[in-house]
């Protein structure tokens, strides 16, 4: 065994040797160096941080955190080791783990394969250990070494997904299969912060996953701009939006289940005045309110307010965008907020009207986009609130996305004289804002109506 000294030595060798390689510039490499030592520095890394896994399992196993002041070896690493407090504890878990799986250990060790390799293994195996309490050594050691010849081969998402399979292999009846597929753990929790935004977490089943990803992939596919300008939303902003339009789809889609006597829907109380007359907009570009404006509205009516069955306060501007295709339940309020009238549900935009705007737009008729019918609403060009008549003439079939987007952008559609929607852009997308045609329409010799 390596005296300490000798071992030391090597440590600071090793720092010395990493050091000077920041001051070099990768732009004065060759092709072949520059690929050459991306792939070394890979090795080394994986060197590195094996041996920093093995030295923090040493440091926990010694307590030396106690002696730093720490709490524990990952609040430690994550003080003083520059790690998130999530990689320090996965650190020492795989650490610890790796003492029993010494196939993992040793290829760790000399860097053939990563940390995160040796994690997703261990995860495997830590979770075959827990479905499977009474395995034979000798089956665990063969799923040690198909992880490992995963890891040599392969990413770390590879070695997850095989880990999987021998779960599901090694599973017994009992077990009712394993922790990934029990939909008893499942949770969903919405929460709201000050801001009034909410904030979504769910633990689910792979089934239960399997299917949010079905339907969100579609609705969450970027959406490249007419010129073909790539979308520039975040991958979590799409599938936010994605998520906004499935709830849109369920919910027009009247299948579930009845609550209170009615279907599922969105109850809005607002005035009739403050539909129309645009209210304030709360969350849009408009310039933000001064102090003499927010004591103005401390002492405004209730009347005036715009709120949500669920969740409270609305803005108006979003109000009147909801407003575009729904069932609209006209209440009549006094000056105490007490109905005096409560008028019949009606359908703002009836199946034969619907059925013939999805006939003339074929899918949302935004520029560029062309979603199915079925993801789409049909707006009121001119708001049924300010008087719009719910005809062809006036409706155009829009996605989600593209309904906030006219709603709250600075894009205008009409209908030409062709009877097809059109659409002007701001004058960032074309300072002559010359108009485009509907997506379904789109193509040479298309000239503005």
């Amino acid at each position: 065994m390596e005296s300490g000294a000798v071992t030391t030595g090597a440590v600071t060798e090793v720092s010395t040797q990493v050091m000077r390689l920041t001051p070099l510039a990768v732009t004065d490499f060759t092709d072949q160096e520059l690929v050459d030592s991306v792939a070394d520095m890979v090795t080394a890394r994986a060197v590195i941080d094996g041996f920093i896994t093995r030295a923090a399992g040493e440091i926990d196993r010694r307590e030396l955190s106690r002696k730093f002041g720490a709490s524990s070896t990952a609040a430690w690493l994550s003080n003083s080791g520059h790690l998130d407090r999530g990689h320090a504890n996965r650190t020492v878990a795989v650490a610890h783990a790796l003492t029993s799986l010494p196939l993992l250990a040793a290829a760790l060790q000399v860097g053939d394969i990563t940390a995160e390799h040796a994690h997703s293994a261990v995860t495997a195996i830590t979770a075959i250990d827990d479905a499977c309490p009474e395995l034979d050594p000798s089956a665990r050691t063969a799923a040690e070494q198909i992880l490992l010849d995963v890891a040599l081969a392969g990413p770390p998402s590879k070695v997850a997904a095989r880990g999987q399979e021998l779960l599901l292999a090694l599973s017994t009846p009992e077990v009712d299969g394993c922790a990934a597929e029990d939909m008893t753990r499942n949770q969903l929790t919405v929460t709201r912060n000050r801001s009034g935004r909410h904030i979504v977490r769910g633990d689910f089943d792979i089934e239960t996953a399997e299917k949010l990803h079905s339907a969100l992939s579609g609705l969450s596919a970027p959406l490249p701009a007419e010129d073909g300008t790539p979308d520039d939303r975040s991958p979590a902003r799409r599938r936010a939006d994605g998520f906004a339009d499935l709830l849109d789809a369920y919910l027009g889609s009247g299948a579930g289940p009845a609550e209170g006597g009615v279907k599922p829907h969105l109850t809005l109380t607002a005035s009739v005045r403050e539909l129309a007359d645009g209210g304030h907009c709360q969350g849009c570009t408009c310039a933000p309110a001064t102090a003499e404006q927010v004591a103005a509205g401390a002492k405004m009516d209730r009347a005036g307010r715009v709120a949500l069955a669920w969740l409270g306060p609305f803005s108006t501007v979003s109000a009147r965008l909801l407003a575009c295709d729904c069932d609209i339940t006209a209440i009549t309020l006094d000056d105490s907020d007490v109905p005096v009238n409560l008028g019949r549900t009606e359908r703002v935009v009836p199946a034969k009207p619907r059925r013939a705007v999805v006939a003339r737009d074929e899918g949302c008729a935004m520029p560029g986009c062309g979603r199915p019918a079925a993801w789409c609403v049909a707006h009121h060009i001119e708001h049924w609130i300010d008087g719009g008549a719910t005809d062809l003439a006036n409706l155009v079939l829009l996605c989600g996305h593209h309904h906030r987007v006219i709603h709250h952008g600075e894009w205008v559609v009409y209908i030409g004289d062709d009877g097809h929607p059109w659409f002007i852009p701001p004058a960032t997308v074309d300072p002559f804002r010359q108009p485009i045609p509907a997506h379904n329409r789109a193509g040479p010799g298309r000239a503005a109506a």
